[in-house]
């Protein structure tokens, strides 16, 4: 093989791409790898023009340099060609000028295929620079360490976190500078472990330049190079915050726990399925079921009747769709016991989904019980149970609206409750009154309405009858009383009724009306039933203390002797008469242990004696025919000087009817048998009088009295005792 046959088996066998130029520019030959570089087809029929213009730009560039460069290899890199595939070539183009005998020939160009090896430092570059932009803008504070455990870099965050500048920290070893002392052993050895090649991840405290700790998560990264560990990073997340969030997860989930196990209310919990999952121990405690027998099972059917089921699941829902519900209602317990609850429904939210809610249960029971105690009161007549007056006039309010027809009215007025007041006391009063409204609640029916308008009057309003049938009722209740005795005192009342029977009479007409039946009636009925009634308490008083009886009696008989011994008119007498009989009627009010104690009375004791002047005065004025007596029993306790009671009256000023009185009383008194005294002698009674006389008794009157009337007085007419 000659010359030339080794140079061209070389010339296609190299590697580069090579293009024989010769002085003038022009191509002698190209090398096989050029074609095969460029993609220059075989069967190309154009090989020298698709040549010529990939190299055009070579070309240009080298008929531009100086003569004198001419001369010198030269190197042009980074340029990018396209071949006949339109794929993109990095090249690294070598000039290499053809001399002989110092004289220029030609030039070889020489193209070597650097697309690999470009792409694979770009690719190292890009790297490099997520790895620079990660480093310097991470969140984490990021130290780079030799194997020596000495600081090559750190970042911006490294700065901020612990306060050092990279002038002050590079070369200087981490631990030593963020470590406690206590910790500084334990943290070495960490990054000891790190240079040995394994990966480090560890939550602890780091100090900063100033002192200030904070919670970090640590994670040591080797760096390793050819299978040798040259270095390492250390990356220090702060979770701080993470950590204080943490605690006061902890530490609102103590006082959940705390508030849940200790509230006041019931608090159930339950999933999105309606399923319960806990409650707490007031849950038990108001429903009397365990978590053990109702864990896992609906909520909804637990505490609910089943036909209240429907609209409870429709609240349960509405707290799983995120609303909170606020209810009062009926809830049931473990023995069917139904309580009454204030509901607040809370949807329980964890990572924007509702995954449950809690049932909160406040029991309610005794404020509904004084709710329906108020609005009992509201419309009830506290001291009968019937109606009140707000009630009856918002019937008649609502019947008129109604336009219901008929509507009867039956309005009674209790005979003889003042007197009964004044007489054995308003406790009696009451109770008397309390009677009444139980016979005419006994004999209403059960769509009339029973009302209590005030003092000693009632009503009824009756909706679908007729003024006949009124009378029947009214009539059933007359029976009724008939029948009845209350305090050995015979029941009355006296009645008015009436019915409308078109709808555009107003129901006040017919009230008026009924009240005007009402009072006629009782001016008729009412005066008997008074007189009745006074002999009943005159009854009453001496079956309670039969000494008052005799002593009533006999001062009566003293008062009629001083009245003929002034030669009063016939018609004084009586009354005078009249009056000692009565004077005491109001004792029927003192409790008749006190009338009848042995020994002296209390002072409390004599402070309810000293009321029957007023008590009597009140009973002898509801009586017509006894009304001017009534004066006469008011003040037979007055003193001739001014010092006795109830009003304190002087001289001439008390009625001379009561100065008679108060002579007749007192000597009575004297003369017999008292629990709390011995008896006095006629002397001894005398010389009391006369010694009184002018203080205590009037003088003429004394005067009267022992000289005309004790001494012509038969005293065996008299009864002592």
């Amino acid at each position: 093989m000659g010359y030339l046959d080794h140079y061209y088996l070389l010339f296609n066998l190299l590697p580069d791409a090579i293009v024989k130029l010769d002085e003038k520019f022009q191509i002698i030959e190209v090398n096989q790898r050029f074609d095969e570089l460029f993609k220059i087809p075989i069967e190309a029929s154009e090989h020298k023009k698709l040549r010529n213009d990939l190299i055009a730009s070579e070309i240009k560039w080298l008929t531009g340099m100086p003569d004198g460069m001419l001369f010198e290899e030269i190197r042009l890199n980074n340029v990018r060609k396209i071949n006949l595939n339109a794929e993109h070539i990095d090249l690294c183009v070598t000039v290499i000028p053809i001399r002989s005998l110092g004289a220029l020939e030609g030039y070889f160009l020489v193209y070597v295929d650097k697309t690999k090896e470009y792409q694979a430092e770009q690719s190292l570059n890009r790297q490099i620079k997520v790895f620079e932009s990660l480093f310097s803008n991470s969140s984490d504070a990021i130290v780079r360490i030799d194997n020596s455990q000495k600081i090559i870099e750190i970042n911006e965050n490294f700065e901020r976190f612990f306060g050092y500048t990279s002038e002050e920290i590079i070369g200087q070893t981490t631990d030593r500078l963020i470590s406690s002392p206590d910790e500084l052993v334990h943290n070495t050895g960490l990054t000891e472990t790190l240079l040995s090649g394994d990966k480090v991840v560890i939550e602890g405290k780091r100090y900063a330049k100033d002192g200030t700790a904070r919670d970090f998560l640590v994670q040591g990264v080797p760096i390793t190079l050819e299978n040798e560990v040259i270095g390492g990073y250390g990356i220090f997340t702060n979770i701080t915050d993470l950590k204080n969030a943490t605690k006061e997860i902890a530490a609102q989930k103590v006082i959940f726990e705390a508030l849940f196990k200790n509230s006041s209310d019931a608090i159930i919990r339950f999933d999105a399925g309606h399923n319960i999952v806990a409650i707490n121990e007031n849950f038990t405690s108001l429903f009397g079921y365990t978590l053990n027998e109702i864990k896992n099972q609906k909520l909804d059917q637990i505490l609910i009747s089943e036909n209240d089921q429907e609209p409870t699941v429709e609240l349960t829902n509405r707290v799983l769709n995120g609303e909170r519900i606020f209810y009062e209602g009926q809830r049931k317990g473990k023995q069917n016991r139904f309580v009454h609850v204030q509901i607040k429904g809370i949807p329980i939210i964890a990572e924007e989904q509702i995954i449950g809610g809690y049932g909160i249960y406040t029991d309610i029971t005794e404020k509904k019980l004084a709710e329906e105690e108020i609005l009992y009161i509201s419309y009830h007549d506290q001291l009968t149970g019937a109606y009140n007056r707000r009630y009856f006039e918002e019937e008649m309010r609502r019947i008129d609206a109604s336009r219901t027809m008929p509507v009867a009215m039956i309005m009674a007025d209790v005979n003889g409750l003042k007197l009964t007041n004044d007489a054995f006391g308003h406790n009696v009063g009451d109770a008397l009154l309390r009677r009444m409204a139980q016979i005419l609640r006994h004999n209403c029916r059960d769509t009339d309405i029973l009302a209590r308008l005030g003092g000693d009057e009632f009503v009824i309003l009756m909706p679908d009858t007729s003024a006949r049938t009124a009378e029947a009722i009214i009539k059933r209740i007359e029976s009724a009383c008939e029948v009845e005795r209350f305090n050995n005192i015979n029941l009355s009342m006296s009645f008015g009724s009436d019915a409308k029977i078109t709808a555009d009479e107003p129901m006040s007409i017919l009230f008026n009306r009924v009240e005007n039946y009402m009072y006629r009636h009782k001016l008729v009925e009412g005066p008997s039933f008074r007189g009745k009634m006074f002999e009943t308490i005159i009854n009453t008083l001496h079956e309670k203390n039969k000494r008052e009886e005799r002593h009533s009696s006999r001062v009566s008989v003293y008062c009629e002797a001083i009245g003929n011994a002034l030669r009063l008119t016939t018609r004084e007498i009586n009354e005078l008469k009249t009056a000692g009989w009565l004077h005491d009627i109001g004792k029927i009010a003192v409790d008749e242990q006190i009338l009848n104690k042995e020994g002296a009375l209390t002072k409390e004791e004599w402070a309810e004696i000293k009321k029957h002047p007023e008590t009597g005065y009140r009973i002898l004025g509801s009586v017509n025919e006894m009304a001017e007596l009534s004066n006469l029993v008011l003040s037979h306790h007055e003193r001739f000087d001014g010092r006795g009671y109830p009003k304190g009256l002087r001289g001439y000023e008390i009625p001379r009817g009561a100065r008679i009185i108060a002579v007749a009383d007192a000597y009575d008194a004297m003369t017999t048998a008292r629990t709390y005294r011995a008896v006095r002698t006629k002397q001894e009674a005398i010389d009391e009088l006369l010694n009184s006389a002018g203080k205590q008794f009037d003088p003429e009157i004394v005067q009267v009295f022992v000289e005309k009337v004790l001494t012509h007085l038969d005293e065996l007419t008299l009864e002592k005792g």
